[in-house]
């Protein structure tokens, strides 16, 4: 019977021992399993942040696109409006030179013309100034050649230092001056 004490008592121990490795075993499974929830959740957090920065980086974009084409549409729209005033006014200057006043603003512009210019002066107008500029110039520049030599509505045209230098004031001239410094100021009032 010692042989069959033997075999028991190793039953026994196999069976205690099959028990702590089967317990062990779940152990290491709760274990492993509350670590893998642990990750997944983890990683489920990561990636709806890394979607939510994804989202929010493209919802960025479109957003500022949009900002972007509505100032493109606002700028064309007040830059055709600025255009449009402009050539009616151009067209406009024509009907200058018929007004009262006439005289007195080709005067104006002569004398602003030939501010600080000497020497030999060629003075060109429209043919249709001929005249009004002969009179003009015996006062301002006695001596200065006119010629109705440029088609205009308005102004004249200073040549000097044996045609080096021009000075243009005529009022398509001016009317130019005026629509750059209008459309800088829209431009700036748009994108500052």
């Amino acid at each position: 019977m010692a042989l069959e004490d033997i075999f028991t008592a190793l039953e026994e121990q196999a069976g205690e021992e099959c028990a702590e490795i089967l317990e062990s075993a779940r152990e290491q499974v709760s274990v492993i399993a509350e670590e893998a929830a642990e990750e997944a959740a983890t990683i489920r957090n990561r990636r709806v942040e890394n979607a939510e920065r994804a989202a929010t980086a493209v919802t960025g974009r479109q957003l500022n696109a949009a900002r972007l084409e509505a100032k493109k549409r606002v700028a064309s729209v007040k830059e055709a409006a600025v255009r449009d005033v402009y050539e009616r006014a151009l067209a406009d200057l024509g009907k200058v030179r018929g007004a009262a006043g006439y005289e007195a603003l080709f005067r104006d512009l002569a004398a602003e013309a030939l501010e600080g210019v000497s020497g030999q002066l060629d003075v060109l107008v429209d043919p249709a100034d001929a005249k009004l500029g002969e009179k003009v110039l015996a006062d301002l520049a006695p001596g200065a050649s006119v010629r109705g030599d440029i088609s205009t509505a308005g102004g004249l045209v200073v040549v000097f230092e044996g045609g080096r230098i021009m000075r243009r004031n005529t009022l398509e001239d001016r009317l130019e001056k005026s629509r750059r410094w209008s459309q800088a100021q829209v431009a700036e009032m748009l994108f500052a």
